[in-house]
């Protein structure tokens, strides 16, 4: 289940603030240490859209990571970087 925004937007802009010139999976291990217990993929796709405007189809793609689950719908690392690389390298 979603945290509220509320309890989101700030962990947002501290990844914002936290990551610049890192990867997509330094991204999405510093959402989980910021998120904590309430990082899944559904938070991870919030931090996203909102820490770097990423668009919405690519954030819901981002949140099939291996770091959430595995299986053959899984994003490996070298995936996520190249889907998440137009909104993290500007």
């Amino acid at each position: 289940m979603m945290s509220a925004p509320s309890l989101l937007d700030p962990a947002a802009e501290e990844l914002k603030l936290a990551v610049p010139g890192r990867t997509a999976t330094d991204v999405a291990r510093a959402a989980q240490t910021l998120l904590g217990e309430r990082f899944d993929s559904v938070s991870f796709m919030y931090v996203l859209m909102r820490a770097f405007e990423v668009d919405f189809y690519a954030a819901r793609d981002a949140s099939r990571w291996r770091g959430f689950h595995g299986g053959p719908r899984a994003l490996s690392d070298a995936d996520l970087e190249t889907l998440l690389a137009p909104w993290l390298g500007r």
